[in-house]
């Protein structure tokens, strides 16, 4: 049987990507019977932005895209603000980190019956290759802070935890750029 590859595909403005080589070892054997048994009720996504960067909530979303002999399809799955704490900013001898905003995503309703729809098409359809995307924007436009530093985490199954994705990545905006990635 062919392996169904889970690739998470990151866009950077650098097109380089920040991926933990530990992550990405956990899931090399992820197949399309790992897929059909997740829950989608337990699918979590985090996401750290350093301020004064906040993300526009109606921007959020969880994308999966399957390339098949068939074609390309793209599925699309809202996600909703589960909580947001602020994080205060560090000051070591040695190093500081900014102050930040953490968001905890869940999917939307909708979202949840699209993710069914999807695992059961997935078990039906020929295999091919599966990519995860995140896609963000933010409220401000940089003007004195040209940069931010975020992280994404995603949580498949509440047993396994959050494993990171990207994690304190900078991406350079700089003057009149896009200021909506997906991730």
């Amino acid at each position: 049987m062919k392996k169904f590859f889970l690739v998470f595909t990151v866009l950077f403005l650098f097109g380089c990507s920040s991926i933990p080589i530990s992550t990405m070892l956990k899931y090399r054997n992820f197949d399309e019977q790992s897929f059909a048994a997740l829950d989608p009720f337990q699918i979590r996504s985090k996401i750290t932005v350093s301020e004064p960067f906040t993300l526009k909530m109606e921007k959020i979303k969880l994308s999966l895209s399957l390339e098949n002999e068939k074609g390309l399809r793209d599925f699309t799955f809202p996600l909703a603000l589960e909580k947001r704490d602020s994080i205060a900013a560090q000051n070591g001898l040695f190093s500081s980190e900014p102050a930040k905003t953490e968001y905890t995503f869940k999917l939307s309703e909708l979202a949840v019956n699209n993710f069914k729809e999807t695992q059961n098409l997935l078990s039906q359809e020929a295999q091919g290759k599966v990519s995860f995307s995140i896609g963000v924007g933010f409220n401000e436009d940089p003007q004195k802070a040209q940069s931010v530093y975020f992280s994404i985490a995603l949580q498949l199954e509440e047993k396994d935890g959050y494993f990171t994705l990207i994690e304190e990545t900078e991406v350079d905006f700089g003057p009149g750029q896009e200021h909506e990635k997906t991730l």
